[in-house]
């Protein structure tokens, strides 16, 4: 029987060290062919409502879910729950909720600049201080030794708020950008996390060694950041050439569709982390990431989840 299991079950059996190594041995499977994705979408319902639909399989580990709750920017993540199968069988083994999305996405972001990061990268630049900003900058202090962090968003009372919460959970320099300008220049590291239509900074401000990492949507890294990277790398390439929010300009398919830019030299992170392909392969390189949404990321994290609640006998068993 499934095993029901409440977000006050399951808020303690993931940290992000362990939310990291989870996450790279999911991008493992991906490299050697053992994932199944398919692009997040919505289901609309009435005016902005819609159900975020979000599904992936891990071959290998014979595990296939989907994790589903209303879209982002009505409700947050408190009302999403995952539902996990056993990808051979069938079976449904746990109906979850699901507080993680922040999580994964910061884990997720922490292996990139892992991989694609100088080893000396410590000044970050973020554009974006909603619910997943801080993660982000959680995540690349565990894989980097964190100094200064320059903020840019668009409310300067919200963002001066922000930086002197982060300056006291971070225990390093967090300070607001009077333009946006300020956190591109001299960063080693620039994080965007926006629902921006228009980029959010322009690419001739990067300085040769950055290393960009995207996660809000499409349309937040302009044509001119894309063009003047040295290696682009993704979470799925699948994800990002069938994205499932029309209203969003998406500049990375626009330019593989012009021929300004190729699919082939476009690289899963998956690849990287397995090896197959460089991620870093010098100090002047620029290199740009763009997190792909989930998928089986998630279906990692519930089967991680499951297992962990199965040992502490967490969670009770239904009958459907």
């Amino acid at each position: 029987m499934p095993l029901l299991l409440t977000r006050e079950d399951v808020q303690p059996l993931l940290d992000l060290p362990e939310a990291i190594e989870v996450t790279e041995s999911a991008f493992r499977e991906q490299a050697e062919g053992q994932v199944a994705v398919h692009a997040p979408y919505h289901i609309g319902v009435k005016g902005d409502q819609a159900l975020r639909v979000v599904s992936g399989a891990l071959l290998r580990s014979r595990r296939v879910g989907v994790r589903l709750g209303p879209n982002v920017q009505l409700a947050g993540g408190d009302r999403m729950c995952a539902l996990l199968f056993d990808a051979e069988s069938g079976d449904l083994l746990s109906i979850m909720g699901y507080p993680f999305g922040t999580l994964r996405t910061a884990a997720t972001i922490a292996l990139a600049a892992k991989q694609l990061a100088r080893e000396d990268a410590k000044k970050v630049g973020l554009f974006g201080i909603g619910r997943n900003a801080l993660g982000l900058l959680k995540g690349i202090a565990f894989v980097r030794k964190l100094g200064t962090v320059v903020v840019s968003s668009r409310d300067e009372q919200r963002r001066r708020s922000f930086c002197a919460n982060a300056a006291c959970s971070l225990q390093v320099e967090v300070r607001p950008a009077e333009r946006a300008e300020e956190a591109v220049r001299g960063m080693d590291i620039i994080l965007t996390a926006t629902n921006a239509l228009t980029p959010v900074f322009r690419g001739e401000w990067m300085e040769p060694g950055v290393h960009v990492s995207s996660m809000g949507k499409p349309s937040e890294l302009g044509r001119g950041v894309l063009l003047k990277a040295d290696r682009i790398v993704v979470g799925s390439r699948e994800h990002e050439r069938n994205y499932f929010d029309p209203s969003a300009p998406r500049p990375l398919v626009e330019l593989a569709r012009e021929g300004r830019l190729s699919w082939e030299n476009i690289h899963e992170l998956g690849e990287v982390v397995a090896g197959r392909v460089t991620g870093r392969a010098g100090r002047e390189e620029i290199t740009v990431f763009k997190e792909s949404q989930g998928g089986f990321g998630d279906v990692a994290f519930a089967a991680r989840i499951y297992e962990a609640a199965r040992k502490k006998g967490l969670g009770r068993e239904v009958r459907l």
